[in-house]
């Protein structure tokens, strides 16, 4: 049987790490960890898989936020930098 994938981030720890785990991507942060893809879990072997490998990180993000002491109950969001891209095709 194959061995899991799991993302080799450690949740909150950086501003850096980021991986793909089937066609979801996760960029760490030290306030936010941020999904984004998609990928879909089938009844089959493969979906399972890719079921345990994103429930093995999400716990991970648990067990971290768990252990963390003085848990804010929120934080806002940092804001996203928005800006003018100029046109590829002109």
């Amino acid at each position: 049987m194959k061995q899991a994938s799991h993302p080799a981030i450690v949740p909150f720890a950086d501003d850096s790490a980021s991986c793909t785990l089937d066609g979801i991507t996760i960029e760490n942060g030290t306030d936010s960890i941020a999904f984004y893809g998609q990928t879909d879990l089938t009844r089959d072997k493969a979906g399972l898989r890719r079921a345990q490998d994103l429930l093995t990180f999400l716990q991970s993000v648990v067990d971290r936020l768990q252990s963390t002491p003085d848990l804010p109950t929120a934080i806002k969001p940092a804001p996203r930098k928005a800006g003018k891209v100029d046109n590829p095709f002109m």
